[in-house]
């Protein structure tokens, strides 16, 4: 069995070789053309996807539907013709002019718009039907509203560095123009995440706008400063004042004064000193905690500084009636 099954191949790659395979392969590939060529006279139907181009539309006007970017024609003709409409997309887009829609009817019959399409056919090609029959235009009046721009970000900064500034957005307040409806509901416009990893000095970077549909705005591209450099530490030692003691009262505070430990950019490093910075207690929570400390607040506080900590941060305290004279 296996002798026959090897003899057989052997007689199959002598054929394929031989010439009258050759001649074989020949004539069937002029017999699959002829007969392609015949089958092609014949009429047919078949579907054909045409693009839709929307122009002109008036700068006072927004679209707030969607709209078909096709529309799909049931055609017939001749098979030729047809592969051609079909597979070599010779048909030009239909142009819908929006100044005009804007003017008179928000709905169109699709067959409007056939006429352009009828020029580009051959006259033994015959448009059947057109799908969707008709196309809505639901148009409103833009209006503008100023709004403000809100970064989305996530910036880790390099070991030791700080933000040298606060971050700069430009520009900060841009027109978004849209319908009534869509800007009632909208007083900020949010950036696209910018994610950053070891920022150190200073980067620049443009970020787009999120998109709203039904939404456009003066600009599309903000752009974004982040200003870093290198900091340090550094402690300055500050009384505590006392408020809101009654004439018949004294409170008497322990210690009186406190150390400020605080981070600030080298920048700043000679102008965040103990004049930016005072202290106080209160003598009315003195008064009805009924603890034994007493928290010392900030009634000022340079916003250059950070990781601020006081030590100590609650101290000891008397509270002493003066006897009436």
């Amino acid at each position: 069995m296996s002798d026959w099954i090897s003899d057989s191949i052997k007689r199959i790659k002598r054929f394929l070789t031989t010439r009258d395979f050759l001649v074989f392969l020949f004539f069937l590939l002029i017999s699959t053309i002829l007969w392609a060529m015949q089958a092609l006279q014949k009429d047919y139907e078949a579907t054909v996807e045409v693009p839709i181009n929307y122009v002109n539309l008036p700068k006072d006007y927004i679209i707030t539907n969607e709209l078909p970017t096709h529309i799909r024609l049931t055609m017939e003709g001749k098979g030729s013709s047809l592969v051609r409409y079909r597979i070599g997309h010779s048909l030009g887009p239909i142009q819908v002019d929006m100044e005009e829609v804007a003017k008179g009817k928000r709905k169109v019959a699709t067959y409007t718009y056939l006429g352009q399409i009828n020029k580009q056919i051959k006259s033994e090609t015959h448009i059947r039907r057109s799908s969707p029959d008709s196309i809505l235009f639901v148009l409103e009046k833009q209006k503008k509203k100023t709004v403000s721009v809100v970064l989305d970000a996530e910036i880790e900064l390099e070991q030791q560095y700080t933000f040298s500034d606060s971050i700069q957005i430009t520009p900060a307040r841009i027109t978004a123009y849209g319908p009534q409806s869509e800007l009632n509901e909208l007083d900020t416009i949010h950036t696209e995440m910018l994610t950053l990893n070891n920022v150190k000095d200073t980067i620049t970077k443009q970020i787009e706008l999120k998109k709203i549909r039904n939404v456009r705005f003066s600009d599309t591209l903000i752009t974004v400063k982040i200003m870093s450099e290198k900091f340090t530490e550094k402690s300055v030692q500050l009384p505590i004042a006392i408020k809101n003691v009654p004439s018949n009262y004294t409170l008497r505070i322990f210690p009186s004064a406190t150390t400020i430990n605080y981070q600030v950019g080298l920048s700043s490093y000679e102008k965040v000193d103990a004049s930016s910075f005072s202290l106080y207690v209160d003598f009315n929570e003195a008064k009805k905690n009924g603890k034994d400390k007493l928290q010392v607040k900030f009634s000022k506080r340079d916003s250059k500084a950070f990781n601020v900590k006081l030590k100590p941060a609650a101290i000891d305290y008397i509270i002493e009636e003066k006897s009436n004279p």
